[in-house]
């Protein structure tokens, strides 16, 4: 059995080795998993933070969005706004020309009325 022991110091670990080894090893693997942990953590800190940038550029993307059409909107209306008060003026001065026209001969038939039937009476 001494034998085997002097064996066993000479050519490989002994068992109170290779508890030791495997308590290092141990110790390792627990901080490779830590430093993984954090690595993930921040990652999800990162993609987090990436998400929460990507929705405030796409919230003022739509802001700037919805501002243009309201302007463009506006300026769509006020432009339907110009186009129908010039087509109603053009009807007025029209209608107001026609008036102009007809009224020398509508005077003249009231007129003509009017005294025929003064002289019916």
């Amino acid at each position: 059995m001494e034998r085997v022991a002097a064996m066993t110091a000479r050519h490989g670990p002994t068992d109170e080795n290779v508890l030791q080894i495997l308590a290092q090893k141990e110790k390792e693997l627990e901080a490779r998993v830590a430093e993984a942990r954090e690595r993930a953590r921040q990652v999800v800190d990162d993609a987090r933070r990436q998400a929460d940038q990507i929705r405030e550029g796409a919230r003022a993307d739509a802001a700037a969005l919805a501002a243009r059409l309201r302007e463009e909107t506006a300026r769509e209306v006020e432009a339907l706004q110009a186009e129908q008060l010039a087509a109603a003026e053009a009807e007025v001065q029209r209608l107001r020309a026609a008036v102009a026209e007809r009224l020398p001969r509508a005077v003249a038939l009231v007129v003509e009325r009017v005294l025929a039937g003064l002289d019916r009476s």
